[in-house]
């Protein structure tokens, strides 16, 4: 009796240890990619300071793949992992871009194959963003008003649009033409040829700047020949019909531009140059708890041309930029809220001064994530809920985004977007999961 009670034991053991794993073999993968400005926020598992890290494994276990916002948004358009990675399979759960999603693409997704299968796809603004303009090898900071940019230097180097317009068209190639727009005069008396780093990849940051640049340049401040157009390719044929000019030089990825930079040496005679990066790459000051910002990298202030003030690349003055923004309404299907493209603050009559706002930072802007409302397996429904739901209202995630040099989405704004996206009920078939909406739909 003795043995057979011991045998029922061992059986019943065996049986829950089984169980058991099944229920950790539940926790499902959970993988997106696309923009290297939010990668350092969202991040890894095991990294205390990221998101990912903060909502640990309990719901999924997250991974990003830093590929440049137009890798992120192809992968998730066509459920392709293998713009991840060539090595990279399963399902692209999620997209971070800085670029928005086009009518066009949204369109199109639709009416794919992988969009009729999935059920609509969800894109919101994740964070607010200023594009910085980092220096090396600058002239001397000599302004005593224009703000502080950098660990250890009180005011910063200031340039105005047509500073901007000329050094990135290649019409301002030496320091000795750049005109400081507080004593109306060059900077520098004696040559430093200045070398433009730019994105090679398909960029969210270059779009953010391409579309200030657009908005901004003119015949008279820009090169010859150039004329930019907003886009997530800097060097592209239409803004730069013979190409790029000879002090241009790429690099991939933002984590890529930084590296040009530090690699140009900042001792006598070394050359001068001038690049476009999220905070979270450039310093300590903008960024304090970027595990990618370095310590040493100048910033420069920039002057905004509608109302005449300076402004450092600080999360604040981007959301000063961006502005008051209403989230579309409604609920239902056919609802302005149901559409994609309304949810990003880029185009429509409330925001068609963002590319050159009115006080602010001026070159900002939002990046956005992408989801879907249907996914197949119940388990990551719950757990993109979930982490969504802790980027908007968890006060460890606000701490994470403005410790890499962002803002957080205006409350109102991302008090509608858990209302409508992460809150069955009330009516509304907006919500991640939604069961009529969802029913035999799923990625």
């Amino acid at each position: 009796m003795k043995s057979s009670k011991r045998k029922i034991c061992q059986i019943l053991a065996l049986v829950l240890s089984g169980v058991g794993a099944s229920a950790a073999m539940a926790v499902p993968v959970v993988q997106g990619g696309g923009s290297s400005l939010v990668a350092p926020t969202i991040g890894a598992i095991g990294l205390s300071a990221t998101e990912i890290g903060a909502f640990g494994t309990t719901e999924g276990s997250f991974t990003y793949y830093s590929v440049g916002s137009g890798a992120g948004q192809n992968a998730f358009l066509g459920n392709q992992p293998t713009f991840f990675g060539t090595s990279v399979t399963g399902t692209v759960d999620f997209a971070n871009s800085d670029a928005a999603l086009t009518t066009a693409q949204v369109t199109n997704y639709k009416s794919s194959t992988v969009g009729t299968a999935s059920g609509p796809l969800i894109q919101i603004p994740y964070i607010v963003t200023p594009i910085t303009i980092p220096l090396v090898n600058a002239p001397a900071v000599t302004s005593t008003v224009t703000p502080q940019t950098t660990p250890g230097q009180a005011h910063s180097i200031a340039l105005n649009d047509d500073d901007l317009c000329g050094i990135f068209s290649g019409k301002i190639a030496d320091w000795n033409a750049v005109i400081n727009p507080e004593t109306g005069v060059a900077y520098s008396t004696a040559s430093s040829p200045i070398k433009v780093v730019y994105r090679a990849d398909s960029s969210g940051t270059s779009e953010l700047l391409t579309r200030h640049l657009a908005a901004v340049c003119t015949t008279a401040n820009t090169a010859t020949g150039v004329t930019f157009v907003d886009s997530l390719t800097f060097a592209n044929t239409a803004a730069f019909p013979s190409g790029v000019p000879g002090n241009f030089v790429s690099a991939t990825g933002s984590s890529g531009v930084k590296a040009a930079l530090l690699a140009i040496p900042t001792t006598s005679g070394s050359p001068a140059a001038v690049a476009y990066l999220s905070p979270d790459y450039t310093n300590t000051l903008l960024a304090p708890s970027s595990s990618s910002a370095s310590s040493q990298l100048q910033v420069a202030s920039l002057r905004n041309a509608v109302n005449s003030a300076y402004y450092a690349p600080t999360a604040a003055n981007a959301t000063v930029a961006v502005g008051t923004i209403a989230a579309p309404t409604g609920n239902t299907s056919t609802s302005p809220a149901a559409d994609p493209t309304q949810w990003v603050p880029v185009s429509g009559t409330a925001y068609a001064g963002l590319a050159n706002p009115k006080s602010g930072y001026p070159v900002s802007g939002t990046s956005q994530i992408i989801v879907s409302q249907c996914y197949a397996d119940a388990n990551v429904t719950k757990a993109v809920s979930d982490f969504l739901n802790a980027h908007y209202t968890n006060t460890t995630f606000a701490s994470i985004v403005r410790g890499n040099g962002f803002d957080t989405v205006p409350s109102a704004f991302s008090g509608t977007i858990v209302t409508d996206f992460l809150t069955a009920g009330r009516g509304n078939v907006l919500n991640i999961g939604n069961s009529t909406v969802c029913s035999a739909k799923g990625r």
